[in-house]
């Protein structure tokens, strides 16, 4: 159609749509580029790419593709109200409030923008009023909400009750949220089976022979001064320990972002890929660093002379890979008590892959929990790995403390920049739902939380207390 029709600028523009749809998210962009090319004012393909832009994790882009889309078009809803939500997500609440409170003007009941306005309400502790709001939302355009929308507006609505002490209710909200993003995203994931393939992995590292680390890593090995991986599992506090690291000028991270995935899937995921991760000899080796090594500057990160932090709770799922890969790393474990885990990854709102999937269960959460545990401490016992176990709740309750016994343990020098870290946090795009709370700064209301829903944990206690005892967490 666009080659009879090369000035139809609605062509493209629709092509992309259809792009998005699917995911091809590169060839979407370079389709609303040409749409707005031959019509630089049409408001809907500035608005497209800003959404394809959002799920690519390029807020900027994001931001600057809605601003145009207002310019071309001041009364477009839509554009004002994503440019709320990406500001919910930098908590700029004053931001929020302005675009939220422009799109509701044009379009009361635009859903993108009353929950971002509702997020304002529960960053100033006006549950309340975020309750009432998300309710109206829910009850009166239930035809205008999306299974997505729908399930951030329980999410929002269960934020609401907890912030207010209604654990019961806010509990409840929370699975009917969970149950929702799980029928959506049910059909991906029809026929996986994450739970039997880390069932392979612990089974393998059960009988497995203990392998000796390399003497030497080669040339494409060590491109920085020191390199530490991040690991634990999701809502342990990596990310708030992340960013006060990042603080320090000595150190690069890189902020969850997936660079072994490729080598995880061929050599992690069966019996015969660990066999031969095993035994990989120097040229294999080799190579997969270098890719490792290539990823990381694609993402922008330059390692040289830095101390680089690679941070990705979920590899701890990737110890045995790391081990054998980069033998001079270390490997800084993040623990928080396990019934505040499973509950805080209950009350988050991930974008689903497969591993989030896992957590939209009370029982998947816990079970999850129990098998990443498990790969940790075997590869701890059997594979060649230098590891620094660190307590979220110490650096809450003594930051000072906690901070350079890490420093010590990744060869850094303490340094008092570090304790500025909420203000790097609110200068940067954080990839996690943690990014408010780290903005905050050091709260302790983190510690503790599952007291209040002991009852509604209760089936998964068998599950969680036994680790809570190894990590040297009361039972009460």
């Amino acid at each position: 159609a666009f080659a009879l029709k090369p000035w139809d600028y609605t062509i493209p523009n629709i092509l992309g749509m259809y792009l998005a749809k699917v995911g091809r998210y590169g060839e979407a962009m370079a389709a609303f580029d040409e749409a707005v090319r031959i019509d630089p004012n049409f408001a809907p393909a500035h608005y497209s790419k800003g959404w394809v832009a959002e799920q690519s994790g390029d807020l900027d882009t994001a931001v600057a593709a809605h601003e145009r889309a207002i310019a071309a078009n001041a009364r477009f809803p839509e554009a004002l109200a994503s440019l709320a939500a990406i500001a919910s997500l930098r908590s700029q609440w004053d931001r929020v409030r302005d675009f939220g409170g422009r799109a509701l003007a044009i379009d009361p009941g635009q859903p993108t923008a009353t929950v971002a306005m509702a997020a304002a309400e529960l960053a100033d502790g006006q549950y309340e009023a975020a309750e009432a709001r998300l309710r109206a939302l829910l009850s009166a355009s239930p035809s205008r909400l999306t299974p997505h929308a729908r399930g951030v507006a329980l999410g929002r609505l269960a934020d609401a009750l907890d912030g207010q002490g209604r654990a019961r209710e806010a509990f409840a909200a929370y699975g009917e949220e969970k149950a929702q993003v799980r029928a959506l995203h049910a059909p991906r994931f029809r026929g996986q089976d994450a739970g039997a393939v880390l069932d392979t992995m612990i089974a393998w590292l059960s009988k497995a022979k203990p392998w000796t680390a390399p003497a030497e890593e080669g040339a494409s090995g060590l491109a920085s001064a020191q390199h530490i991986f991040l690991v634990g599992f999701p809502r342990s506090g990596t990310t708030l320990l992340e960013q006060v690291l990042a603080s320090h000028p000595d150190v690069v991270t890189l902020d969850e972002r997936e660079v072994l995935a490729e080598a995880g899937q061929a050599l992690l995921t069966t019996e015969d890929g660990l066999n031969r991760l095993a035994e990989l000899g120097p040229d294999e080796l080799s190579r997969l660093r270098g890719d490792y090594w290539r990823r990381v500057r694609e993402f922008g990160v330059a390692p040289e002379g830095k101390v680089f932090i690679d941070k990705l709770p979920l590899n701890t799922i990737k110890l045995p890979l790391i081990a054998k890969l980069f033998p001079k790393a270390r490997i800084l474990f993040a623990v928080r008590d396990p019934r505040d885990v499973v509950l805080s990854c209950l009350r988050q709102h991930f974008e689903i892959n497969a591993a989030m999937f896992e957590l939209l269960t009370l029982d998947g959460a816990a079970a999850f929990y129990d098998r990443v545990m498990r790969i940790g401490q075997l590869s701890r016992e059997r594979l060649p790995l230098t590891v620094h176990q660190h307590r979220y709740e110490d650096l809450v309750t003594d930051f000072d403390a906690e901070t350079r016994a890490v420093c010590d343990f990744v060869g850094l020098q303490w340094s008092e920049a570090m304790r500025d870290f909420a203000e790097t946090a609110r200068g940067k795009d954080i990839r996690t739902p943690s990014a408010p709370q780290v903005r905050r700064g050091l709260y302790e209301q983190g510690v503790g939380q599952w007291k209040a829903y002991a009852e509604e944990l209760g089936p998964v206690m068998p599950v969680l207390a036994p680790w809570a005892e190894r990590f040297g967490y009361p039972a009460a």
